[in-house]
């Protein structure tokens, strides 16, 4: 009898933990639909008066996929759309590529995802217009796909930014918006991006990855506010613990929200998409708006 019992403790105990992990593994994918529009004020004091309550829309971290729906992508246009952004930009990792994992070889490039992909994001517009970078995932299945990517966007009327700046023009003032390859790949140059930026200029970043302050720092130069992305937030984020794995050697610095580096600020949105596993905790999927104003 004694033995008898003691199977069936441990018989309750590993049926228990199965439970919590099912209810835990159901909750992580349902949050993965739970896509959030965050609204967020930011002060820069070198925003210029004209653009002063400039309402900025980002979405980033795609990865238009297996695990991310059309829909899902639709959902974060509709919701980016129904905020009126005046200017709209894209963070990277539009579509999800090969990567490696332990010692095996991930994902893929394919090419309905992409085609998805852009015809959603067709539809995005802004009286200033619609600018993008790209990130890791769109370089892992190679520079060929990266071009296909920028050359996608491009044709659906997204300017893309490679190691460039665009001069933004409102009520006769302006605004640089910079933008740079993947922190991560050789292409990425943030010096050449900066080539011939006014030195009095309001100065805006597009990095898909928060660790170009890394960058900045060694480089000494002066960037007022950086718009990123790449974390997802953690994706699985637990309590008193906080994310399991964050993709930045700054850990959980740049895990999301705004981040203030001296005079320096950085936002970091959780992202439309996922990547490896379909489950999210405690880290609802977003897009945003960002309203600017003169701090």
């Amino acid at each position: 009898m004694k033995n008898k019992l003691s199977i069936t403790r441990r018989g309750f105990i590993r049926l228990f933990i199965l439970g919590v992990l099912s209810l835990i593994a159901g909750k992580g994918f349902l949050n993965t639909r739970n896509l959030e529009l965050v609204k967020l004020k930011v002060g820069l004091k070198s925003l210029p008066n004209a653009f002063d309550g400039l309402k900025v829309g980002q979405i980033t971290d795609i990865h238009a996929g297996p695990l991310v729906s059309r829909e899902l992508v639709r959902e974060g246009v509709d919701k980016l759309m129904s905020a009126r952004p005046d200017l709209i930009l894209l963070t990277g990792d539009f579509v999800s590529g090969a990567t490696k994992i332990l010692w095996t070889t991930y994902g893929g490039f394919k090419e309905k995802h992409y085609k998805y992909c852009m015809e959603e994001l067709g539809r995005l517009k802004a009286p200033l217009g619609v600018f993008a970078v790209l990130g890791n995932h769109d370089f892992w299945s190679g520079i060929e796909v990266a071009d296909k990517i920028a050359n996608g966007l491009e044709n659906i009327g997204v300017r893309v930014l490679r190691n460039e700046f665009q001069t933004l023009k409102r009520g006769g003032e302006t605004l640089q918006l910079i933008g740079v390859d993947d922190y991560w790949e050789g292409s990425y140059s943030l010096s050449r991006a900066l080539k011939n930026v006014p030195e009095d200029a309001c100065r805006i970043l597009l990095s898909h990855n928060p660790d170009v302050n890394e960058d900045i720092e060694n480089l000494g130069e002066r960037i007022d506010f950086i718009i990123s992305g790449h974390t997802h937030g953690g994706q699985v984020v637990l309590p008193f613990v906080g994310a399991l794995y964050v993709p930045s050697p700054f850990g959980q610095k740049y895990l999301a929200g705004l981040v203030k580096d001296g005079k320096r600020q950085t936002y970091v949105s959780r992202g439309l998409g996922l990547f490896f596993i379909p489950i999210r905790l405690n880290c609802p999927p977003d897009v945003s708006v960002l309203t600017l104003y003169q701090a």
